[in-house]
């Protein structure tokens, strides 16, 4: 009988320690994604590799060039915003967590593009071309939003999941990547956007 009790004890115990340990692990993965922006873009070993010149989507790269017709049917090009950080968003209308983070996206480009930011994004919304217009008077969106209809964005920046953005420091490589909608509007990448502005570029040092 006691020891009948004692195993209904010991497995209470063990039932609790193991929800105590699943609820810290939670805890500790989502204090992970909410930093891991800011840690990025603020390590002083990014990109050290990738000055000698490999291009990829990875953090450290230089990222991929693209040349991109806007909703005004003008051309972007990626390279041509060297000296600027640029934030570029894969994103479609059918994604609904790209439809939540939006109005954040905004709120960040009227913060800091006056400061060096741009936003570029690339809408993977194949012949859609009237629904992103659609959404896009809807959520009085200003920033730059592209149409990857050759799927030349998506070849170059693999994602596995939509949205994914990568932002793009002033000397053209990529600091930071993040997987999945974001809250634009922490504080956190407040900071780590204003240590990307504020950061020379490695061109104007060398012209020291």
């Amino acid at each position: 009988m006691k020891s009948t009790a004692l195993k209904s004890s010991d497995s209470t115990l063990i039932k609790k320690y193991a929800a105590i340990f699943a609820l810290c692990f939670v805890i500790a993965i989502l204090l992970f994604t909410e930093h891991f922006f800011e840690d990025a873009v603020t390590r002083d070993e990014l990109g050290g590799a990738d000055r000698r010149g490999r291009i990829g989507a990875d953090v450290g790269n230089i990222a991929p060039d693209f040349a991109l017709r806007n909703l005004e049917g003008n051309l972007v090009r990626l390279s041509d915003l060297r000296g600027r950080v640029v934030v570029v968003n894969l994103w479609a209308t059918w994604c609904a967590p790209c439809r939540i983070e939006m109005p954040g996206i905004e709120n960040l480009w009227r913060r800091f593009r006056s400061e060096g930011l741009t936003i570029l994004a690339v809408s993977i919304d194949k012949g859609a071309d009237q629904a992103v217009r659609a959404f896009v008077q809807e959520k009085n969106l200003s920033f730059p939003v592209l149409m990857d209809h050759d799927r030349e964005v998506e070849r170059k920046y693999p994602t596995r999941t939509v949205p994914t953005t990568f932002v793009v420091d002033k000397d053209g490589l990529i600091a930071a990547r993040v997987d999945g909608a974001k809250n634009w509007q922490s504080e956190e990448t407040f900071r780590a956007i204003e240590f990307l502005l504020k950061k020379e570029s490695v061109k104007k040092e060398s012209e020291r």
